[in-house]
């Protein structure tokens, strides 16, 4: 079920819910990183994570699905409110990856685990 929430400039956003999201949200929205250098990744996912669960909002922009570039004309602390929003979303689209069989010990391998 989608949710409304209200950022600090009284705008309001409505966002999917997590139950909602598919394997191909999530895996369009790690492409988004691809596209960019990697000082620009975090804003690149970040943006396309928002494009992906704003469904409507009450800015007199296009919603980022139609036009991400709509994002960066929000006010900076609703921008940081909402980001704030997706925290969790972004914790299960994105689960801990440390003690899956992919990051098991590699005897080739002489440093620490760094995702330990």
């Amino acid at each position: 079920m989608s949710q409304k929430i209200t950022l600090p400039s009284g705008a309001t956003v409505t966002v999917k819910d997590a139950s909602e999201l598919k394997v191909r949200d999530r895996n369009r929205i790690m492409r988004a990183g691809d596209k960019t250098t990697d000082a620009e990744k975090g804003i690149a996912i970040g943006n396309a994570l928002l494009a992906t669960i704003v469904e409507d909002w009450s800015y007199d922009l296009l919603i980022p699905s139609v036009k991400e570039d709509s994002i960066e004309e929000l006010p900076i602390p609703d921008y940081v409110a909402l980001m704030k929003q997706t925290e969790d979303l972004t914790q299960q689209l994105f689960p801990d990856i440390k003690n899956t069989v992919e990051n098991a010990s590699d005897p080739k391998v002489t440093t620490e685990n760094s995702n330990a």
